[in-house]
């Protein structure tokens, strides 16, 4: 009994000067790690239990990175937009993609939901989330966006890291197990459904209260390779991964009840200079005969970015990050709107 009792005591202090040694290692500024949280994560809502990730409803704070910093205000549905009322007259349009609809890093009038709003009269409701793949957008139409009295739907894809998002040994490459506790989809014999993996309640408790463990899990992932930064998503996909993605394009337009869908396709810097050398990507044409006997527009952002400023396409995103900045946001709602004119009036 001695025995075990002198074991119990040794491990715990030799876990208490490992946990006491990060946080000195952390605070010192000799290695950069994510501090636990202690369950207090602001307005965001990491390991949301039905969607994966979302907001915490009515909070408001600050998004700071090396080059932005953002004022988040979060409304009384967890959606990164003012309060709007569920029922209304006149056409609304329902906006729910990934970081780049929910403007990562840049305010909210800066974003493209806004700028469509200011342009064409009509109230865009925007219920994206950062780190969110197509499937997650489609738990948080049918659960909450669905609710609100609204004309049409924009459906945000973003091939950087979408397919990732809705395959969990996918995700895995990506370098942050983190990200991959989230809701899956599922294409089986029976047609789509999904899966949930979630974080262990071990791991989860050292990753909010520990600092040893952040600190090991973030060299963890700096050591693992991410995808390569010239793999693009428009020309490199695998065709599985496409299917997955209809299956959950064809449940927003059953879920849609006849409105029009639109599939908005975001490229980042690597896709531009591959249109360049590659053409037209495979892609977008895939998808477009898909579309065609759906009520489903694709507009691709690519080719018009691409075109836009041939070059200098780094003008388009944050300094630090993939991100759109306000003038990138400014030139995807130009060719969103060059592509569909009568967005105003539609349907």
């Amino acid at each position: 009994m001695r025995t075990l009792l002198a074991l119990f005591v040794s491990l715990a202090a030799t876990l208490l000067l490992v946990e006491l040694g990060a946080i000195g290692l952390v605070r010192s500024g000799t290695v950069a790690a994510p501090r636990p949280h202690h369950g207090e994560t602001g307005f965001w809502w990491h390991h949301h239990p039905e969607f994966g990730a979302w907001h915490h409803p009515d909070r408001q704070g600050d998004h700071n990175g090396p080059c932005y910093k953002a004022r988040y205000e979060i409304n009384g549905v967890g959606a990164r937009d003012v309060n709007r009322p569920e029922r209304a007259a006149g056409r609304r349009v329902v906006v729910l993609g990934d970081s780049f609809l929910e403007g990562y890093g840049i305010d909210a009038a800066s974003r493209m939901s806004e700028m469509l709003e200011a342009r064409t009269g009509v109230p865009h409701l925007n219920f994206a989330m950062a780190s969110f793949g197509p499937y997650q957008q489609l738990l948080v139409y049918r659960a909450i966006a669905k609710r609100f009295d609204h004309e049409a739907v924009i459906v945000s894809v973003f091939p950087g890291n979408d397919f990732a998002d809705m395959d969990p040994g996918e995700c895995r490459t990506l370098g942050d197990p983190d990200y991959c506790f989230r809701p899956f989809p599922v294409l089986g014999p029976d047609g789509l459904s999904g899966e949930h993996r979630r974080e262990p309640a071990l791991r989860s408790l050292l990753r909010q209260h520990s600092q040893a463990w952040n600190l090991a899990a973030g060299l963890w992932r700096a050591r693992s390779p991410a995808g390569s930064e010239r793999r693009s998503g428009f020309y490199d996909f695998d065709p599985a991964h496409v299917d997955v993605l209809e299956a959950v394009l064809d449940a927003f337009v059953a879920e849609a009840d006849g409105r029009p869908v639109v599939v908005l396709l975001i490229a980042k810097q690597t896709d531009l200079a591959l249109r360049r050398e590659r053409g037209p990507d495979p892609l977008s044409a895939r998808l477009e005969a898909f579309a065609a006997s759906r009520p489903l527009t694709v507009v691709n952002l690519l080719p018009g970015m691409a075109a836009r400023s041939p070059g200098s396409w780094d003008d388009f995103y944050l300094s630090c990050d993939f991100h759109w900045n306000r003038y990138g946001n400014r030139v995807a709602t130009d060719l969103f709107l060059e592509a569909l004119p009568d967005w105003a009036e539609r349907p």
